[in-house]
């Protein structure tokens, strides 16, 4: 198990991922001996049998080749469906290679082999369109991001195989022959990728978008832009072109230092297999770690950025020293970036850039730059390249100026398609969101508006009557027409009212006291925010009075000994009464003493659209670190607890523990840097779509700034638990404890910062595991002023050790009148866990939970 785990760790994998990344892995391993093979093949037989002037007319041709199938592609997707045309195209590919061998055979014609060195595009369109565009539908997003990389390995293992080997297999076998070894590994391709479709049909069954166009708007709404569709176009087209525009240049190099078609083969073999070693060490061990303290953006601007340093160097030592040795190097350099920067780094995270797109429009924007714009990127060079090298005094060091103005064009698109990304990814998140859920999340608390039973013009002697009236019904209409009575002393009869013994009345008065609003009557209002009853009157009360109350509120908070669920529900009120004096308030308390008061303060900050000044932000990064910490605390306990079923009570407690702990980050995240991102992000990131939470992840990396960011990302990252644990061991190190230990430790952990119901189920799950005697830790928390902890408490006591719990109970006897007493009796009449408050809930829960399954 060990073993396998460091295996999967090391390789990036999650578990359940293994069978099917092999299965991509090994495609990829044999389309890519196929593609190394015939490419080595083709080049050298190519520049043996034509002139370097015929080499940009290959470029046009195979671009316009490809450019012929990318319509035919295009047409087709639009008529059937994606398994078909995949079908189509493999098909394709493996009879036109066939035919193609068969008339180099029988003919030993060098325009065959013109068309075997156009074909290399061909490999590569197909390939594009058929395995990128499978693997995105297979694996989400956060899987496409963190996986593509791993999976091209196949491809370049067998890349630097193949290339090494071409040397060696060359002294017995022709250049010729290589071409029908690339034949049998296309064929043992299009089997494997067969039983592929056959395997995953559900993943890679989605409508056209004909179809979906007949759907309600909300469900076709934000699909990619034309912005960032032209600037996908753009980084496509410059891509193909700087790697035609390098390998002209590379080919022609190589073959005046190489003229024998087998030397010039085997020096390509030893090129390309070193290029793939280097290649094999990127994906293996930097690509994720780049990606993921850089983001996306590094896999874009690297190849531009290094092939602009590269020619810069080659034109400016070309001008002074000609076309030397060295010149060559700096070129062999740029196709080099162009073989291994462009297949480890760029090509994957160029991928990346459309798993935002909706699935069915995804493919055909794929197949739409695949045959359009990488084959203009084809083609245009050619042109150029024909043109200028008409000319005798065009010479290579000019053509490398030339590139540069080109790559600096690259470098210039390849920074502005980030932001295009990154709104696109809101617009997937928001999608995403709206087809799943259907609805938007919002404040629990509305302004009250008032209603009326009577004119307010009844005569104010009339309401004074009913305001003595035996009948609670007209003392609740008198208190009701005080409240809109206009009259100025009419507070002082509606203070009477206030202590009524009748609920109705009190509530009428309640109501009334809030339309008059009347500062002589606001103490009583905050009176009865402490009784349970008459609670949510009062505060719809002070919510009609508005944010004028605010001050007065605020002494009441401050000077009055108020539980903890009342600060937070005043907290509450005045948050939702908004305003200046509202922030005043919630800013005056970011350090109040009670985490959940805090926690409160700090959703009302956000709420109101409060930034953090220079002087909060380190009191805000300290109760950020917190939150972190505690994430990272039960990132450590659910690992603990892995043994435990995925649905278990304690595992459920702890992810329900995790979803408090969420929101609040983000609201800190959201005061500090004012980003309106982390509202979005914390609404949907706890929901149970892996979809939505793949989009949200890459968009959470784009929104946090570097300061936080080392320290939150793992924490949502499509990783293990204990990879999440080993990135955040430097800021909030953690034990690995036993279960039992585990539990002890959640039982003991700060009031302040867990629900009474984790620290209920942990006591619970002491039933099971208690290898020590867990008496003292129970007897400790029969005390607990939380009902749901302190039964639990007694239950579990009472099964373990009955004797001790016999004794305690005749101790509480003494007190036969108190709480703990009567809760003590009442569990000493138990009979099975099923009776406990715990169960119950948990029950209830349940029930509620399939209620909304069944209403979605």
């Amino acid at each position: 198990m060990f073993r396998r785990d460091s295996i999967y760790r090391f390789l990036n994998l999650q578990t359940g991922e293994g069978k099917t990344v092999l299965l991509f892995v090994v495609y990829s391993l044999l389309m890519g001996g196929a593609v190394a093979l015939f490419f080595a093949s083709t080049t050298s037989l190519f520049l043996i049998n034509f002139e370097r002037t015929q080499l940009p007319i290959a470029f046009i041709a195979s671009g316009s080749l490809v450019y012929v199938l990318g319509l035919a592609v295009q047409y087709l997707r639009r008529k059937a469906s994606f398994l078909r045309v995949n079908g189509y195209l493999l098909a394709f590919m493996l009879l036109s290679v066939a035919g193609l061998l068969v008339a180099s055979a029988s003919f030993q014609n060098k325009w065959v082999y013109f068309a075997l060195y156009l074909w290399n595009r061909v490999f590569v369109f197909i390939h594009g369109i058929t395995f990128w565009a499978t693997a995105g539908r297979v694996f989400n997003f956060g899987q496409t991001k963190r996986l593509l990389s791993f999976i091209s390995t196949g491809d370049v293992i067998a890349s630097m195989l193949s290339y090494f080997s071409v040397p060696l297999l060359l002294t017995f076998v022709s250049t010729d022959d290589l071409l029908d070894m690339a034949l049998v590994l296309l064929v043992l391709c299009v089997l494997l990728m067969t039983y592929i479709y056959k395997r995953f049909q559900p993943q890679l069954t989605t409508e056209l978008p004909e179809k979906a166009a007949e759907k309600p708007v909300a469900e076709t709404v934000a699909m990619v832009s034309k912005s960032y569709e032209s600037l996908l176009s753009t980084l496509a087209l410059l891509t193909v072109f700087g790697l035609i525009y390098v390998e002209f240049m590379f080919t022609i190099q190589s073959k005046e230092v190489f003229p024998n078609k087998e030397l010039l083969a085997g020096f390509l073999g030893i090129f390309f297999g070193i290029c793939a070693v280097i290649e094999l060490f990127v994906k293996s061990f930097l690509y994720n770690r780049l990606l993921s303290a850089y983001s996306i953006r590094a896999g874009i601007v690297m190849l531009p950025v290094a092939l602009l340093v590269s020619y810069s160097l080659g034109a400016v030592y070309g001008t002074v020293y000609g076309t030397t040795s060295f010149f060559f190097a700096l070129i062999a350099l740029s196709r080099f970036f162009l073989s291994s920067v462009r297949r480890s780094i760029s090509e994957p995270a160029f991928q990346v850039l459309f798993q935002p797109i909706p699935a069915a429009e995804r493919t055909l924007i794929q197949s739409r730059i695949e045959g359009g714009p990488k084959a203009i990127g084809s083609i245009l060079p050619g042109i150029i390249l024909l043109i200028l090298t008409s000319f005798s005094f065009i010479t290579l060091v000019h053509l490398s100026y030339l590139f540069l103005a080109v790559l600096i064009f690259w470098t210039v698109v390849s920074f502005r398609i980030q932001p295009e990304y990154r709104a696109t990814l809101n617009a997937a998140v928001i999608r995403s969101a709206t087809l799943a859920y259907k609805k938007v999340i919002g404040h629990n608390l509305v302004r009250p508006t008032a209603e009326r039973s009577l004119s307010s013009a009844q005569a104010f002697s009339s309401m004074l009557r009913l305001a003595e009236s035996d009948n609670p019904d007209d003392r609740a209409l008198a208190a009701t027409e005080l409240g809109y009575s206009g009259r100025y002393y009419a507070y002082t009869h509606l203070l009477r009212l206030l202590h009524d013994d009748h609920p109705l009345v009190r509530k009428a008065a309640l109501s009334a006291s809030g339309a008059l609003r009347k500062p002589e009557l606001w103490p009583r209002l905050f009176e009865h925010l402490l009784d349970e009853q008459y609670r949510d009157a009062a505060t719809s009360a002070l919510l009609s009075i508005g944010d004028a109350v605010i001050p007065s509120l605020s002494r009441f908070f401050t000077h009055t000994v108020l539980s903890t669920k009342q600060q937070v529900h005043i907290v509450g009120i005045i948050n939702e009464m908004g305003g200046e004096a509202a922030i005043r308030f919630l800013r005056a308390r970011i350090n109040h003493p009670v985490q959940a008061v805090r926690d409160a303060v700090f959703e009302g900050l956000n709420h109101l659209n409060h930034r953090a000044t220079v002087l909060e932000r380190p009191h805000i990064l300290l109760q950020l670190d917190e939150q972190v910490g505690l994430l990272v605390w039960l990132t450590a306990a659910r690992l603990d607890l892995d043994s435990f079923p995925r649905n278990a009570p304690m595992i459920n407690a702890l992810r329900q523990e995790k979803n408090i702990v969420i929101p609040k980050v983000f609201n800190l995240l959201a005061t500090l840097y004012g980003d309106n991102r982390f509202d979005l992000i914390s609404q949907l990131i706890t929901r149970e779509n892996d979809e939505i939470k793949s989009y949200l992840i890459e968009l959470l990396g784009t929104a946090l700034p570097e300061e936080v960011k080392d320290r939150i990302l793992p924490l949502f990252s499509d990783i293990s638990f204990a990879e999440r644990l080993r990135k955040s061991s430097v800021s909030h190190p953690q034990q690995q404890l036993s279960i039992e230990e585990r539990l002890h430790d959640i039982i003991n952990k700060d009031f302040n910062k867990l629900t009474h119901r984790l620290k209920a189920v942990a006591l619970r799950e002491l039933l099971v595991w208690h290898e020590n005697d867990p008496t003292a830790i129970l007897v400790a928390n029969v005390t607990s002023p939380d009902e749901l902890i302190a039964e639990t408490a007694f239950y579990v006591l009472k099964v373990l050790n009955p004797t001790r719990f016999g004794e305690l109970h005749r101790i509480l006897a003494l007190q036969s009148d108190s709480d703990r007493y009567r809760l003590a009796s009442r569990v000493n009449g138990f009979q099975s866990e099923a009776e406990l408050l715990l169960y119950r809930s948990e029950q209830l829960e349940i029930e509620e939970n399939n209620t909304q399954l069944k209403s979605i």
